[in-house]
């Protein structure tokens, strides 16, 4: 971090004094214009009057002073901002990507075409696969440890925009909506990140709703340094539930492998009451999959339900007690009850709410199939 001194507080006192000489002289100039006697009067005492105009003289050539500085790196400021605007007048090869003349480019750094923060094409360019009109990047800097000299800089992710769906890495994507991408210093792509998905788009037997979320990711990282192999993450917006693993589940959190394959399940809850074995649940109820185990000796996927009442509903069990609030339900896929554990055994917490205004926060769930 490189340290800046600010102003001190007598400077910003000086400064307001120069102010209000300057109101000071403006209205001595006026009196002087308007009034013959107050003419005379400063003549007969001139030396008085000079000894007051330079007391007020000094704080206002400072303010003045300080204006104009001011005024100068407005200016210098504005200059470097207009020439951070590039419009390409030819087709031109920048950070990789040939960009056809009349492209509109804002830099990172004057005159530095590879520092280029936003791009706005005049016709689709392709780019990671994306017929995109628009780019975004995020720039990291490399500085020298000692001197704090700029090294260069060069590309973290890349944010596209297009028209229509358009297909990304199989998955059918809103180009109108960004598409973000990390990618190397050279300015490879490495992963897709982030798209909002279009219409027709599937994970195994689930349709998923157009403006679902799918993020890239290397997969879940424990800490026992095992990692899963989920690919995908995908956030679900569908208005009509989905039966998965026989339960209807409103807006949950699906991840999939490589190949596409549902692996696990969260931050879901059931749009309807619903039966599983022995039990039966409220609509409302939270329900994720969990691996029991460690390490390499962890179940397989998905590993069991974990099912926990919500909003002070319990779960009803045949011939034995309710299962209340703070208690999640551990069940297999079968709907055989493994354990009743605390919620916060297996991860499941219930966080406060905080309410502004008057209105009471929306809940949203999906309709029952």
């Amino acid at each position: 971090m490189i340290p800046i001194a600010l102003p001190s507080a007598g400077f910003y006192i000086f400064v307001s004094l120069g102010f209000l000489a300057g109101l000071a002289l403006l209205g001595w100039a006026l009196v002087l214009v308007a009034s013959a006697g107050a003419r005379r009067t400063v003549r007969r005492y001139w030396k008085t009057s000079a000894l007051i105009f330079a007391v007020l003289a000094v704080p206002f050539a400072f303010y003045a002073w300080v204006q104009m500085a001011i005024w100068q790196v407005e200016k210098e400021s504005a200059r470097a901002q207009a020439a951070r605007k590039v419009t390409l007048q030819q087709e031109t090869t920048v950070g990789g990507v040939a960009m056809p003349a009349g492209t509109r480019l804002e830099l990172q750094d004057e005159a530095q075409l590879e520092t280029y923060l936003e791009a706005q094409f005049p016709r689709p360019v392709a780019m990671y696969g994306v017929q995109a009109t628009s780019a975004r990047r995020y720039l990291d800097s490399d500085y020298d440890r000692e001197t704090y000299a700029l090294l260069g800089r060069h590309p973290r992710n890349v944010i596209l925009r297009g028209e229509g769906s358009q297909t990304v890495l199989g998955w059918r994507c809103d180009a109108t909506q960004d598409i973000e991408f990390d990618v190397a210093p050279d300015g490879a792509m490495k992963a897709l990140d982030k798209c909002v998905l279009g219409p027709g788009n599937r994970a195994g037997d689930l349709a998923l709703a157009p403006g679902s979320v799918v993020y890239g990711s290397d997969g879940s990282v424990y800490t026992d340094g095992s990692r899963d192999p989920d690919r995908w993450r995908i956030e679900v917006k569908n208005p009509v539930a989905l039966r998965i693993y026989g339960l209807p589940l409103s807006e949950p959190t699906l991840y999939l492998d490589e190949a596409r394959r549902l692996l696990r399940v969260d931050n879901a809850e059931l749009a309807c009451a619903a039966r599983l074995g022995e039990l039966r649940y409220a609509a409302g109820t939270r329900v994720k999959t969990t691996r029991r185990g460690r390490g390499d000796r962890r179940e397989p996927f998905p590993g069991v339900l974990v099912l926990s009442p919500w909003n002070g509903q319990a779960a009803q069990r045949d011939g034995a007690a309710d299962v209340p609030e703070g208690m999640s339900v551990m069940q297999t896929l079968a709907g055989e009850v493994v354990e009743v554990v605390k919620n916060d055994a297996v991860g499941v917490f219930h966080f406060a709410t905080i309410t502004v205004g008057d209105q009471e926060p929306q809940q949203s769930r999906a309709s029952c199939p």
